[in-house]
């Protein structure tokens, strides 16, 4: 049974993450266009044919291109959007061409299943785009089997302890890292946006994010969250080096060992794929250049630790 998590796209120009089970796919956001989708598709092993559904975030434009919307109309694939998405995609062409075919699904906050068996359990974030939410997305689990957890959550101003408990025991654990403090407020952006990014309906810091994850990791078992990706990096008011520090040193005070990623606008990055077995997971990361054990000069894109349990290849 062969499980995949990658990001197809991180960042203010469009986002989209794939989860696969198997031979089915989903997407979490399609803010790229439809051809620059299918080229990061391809570039991680799948493609438009093989996705079951694809469940929104929210409806900023980084997270929903029309183009794409009208592509998954063209293919029969099913939109899973909150109701309170509704009025703000009235009038999008490809938004309208979904609704016009019935391929318009409404979640809550309650977990609900996708085509193809994903379980998927909305978590609920703060951001300025209306409804915004993450999820928790599981495949794979039967009476005698287990199977394979996802926390994404991306696009979020604060959280709180039942957002860390739902993302608790999670395999792969994705969580916004987009700003420093510090850069962010010597910017010289204006200062609404400043305040804006700041706010609890703005964007988590690097120290947010890392408090999340130390807040995560203390509640979830030691055989569970083997791989960490930081995602919604901001070009100007952060660095890949800040977010793995920070994301780093939750990881060391839990006293896990943890692979972190930083999530690219482009190409897409990680591409992580895996195979249970009995009693652990084998894991194949798709990562660019060699990574460096954590703490052994310079931070790169990964921060690598080996996890107990697990055998992991650097590809």
């Amino acid at each position: 049974m062969t499980f995949q998590f990658a990001v197809l796209g991180s960042g203010s120009r469009g986002n989209s993450a794939l989860f696969s089970h198997e031979s089915a796919g989903l997407l979490i956001d399609v803010g790229l266009g439809p051809r620059a989708l299918a080229d990061r598709l391809k570039s991680v092993g799948s493609d438009w044919s093989r996705l079951s559904a694809v469940v929104l975030t929210h409806t900023h434009g980084d997270h929903v291109d029309s183009g794409a919307l009208q592509n998954m109309a063209k293919r029969g694939i099913a939109l899973y959007c909150h109701e309170g998405h509704r009025e703000n995609l009235k009038g999008d062409g490809g938004f309208e061409a979904l609704d016009r075919l019935g391929l318009i699904r409404h979640y809550d906050d309650r977990p609900f299943l996708a085509p193809s068996g994903f379980r998927v359990e909305p978590v609920t974030a703060w951001h300025d785009g209306g409804p915004t939410y993450g999820f928790r997305l599981e495949a794979g689990a039967g009476r005698k089997r287990r199977g394979v957890a996802v926390g994404y959550l991306a696009d979020t101003g604060t959280w709180c302890d039942a957002t860390a408990d739902a993302l608790a025991d999670v395999d792969v654990l994705a969580v916004e890292f987009n700003h420093d403090v510090a850069l962010q407020q010597a910017s010289g952006r204006h200062p609404r946006l400043i305040a804006r990014n700041l706010s609890d309906r703005g964007h988590l810091s690097n120290r947010q994010g890392a408090a999340l994850v130390g807040s995560i990791l203390e509640r979830s078992r030691h055989d569970r969250v083997s791989h960490l990706v930081l995602l919604h990096l901001s070009e100007q008011c952060n660095s890949e080096e800040l977010a793995l520090r920070s994301a780093g040193d939750a990881v060391r005070e839990s006293g896990r060992q943890v692979l972190v990623h930083a999530a690219r606008q482009a190409p897409a990055h990680p591409d992580l794929r895996f195979n249970p077995s009995r009693s652990s997971f084998s894991w194949k990361a798709g990562l660019a250049g060699k990574a460096r054990r954590k703490g052994a000069g310079r931070p790169t894109r990964e921060v690598v630790a080996m996890l107990p349990g697990l055998n992991l290849e650097i590809a």
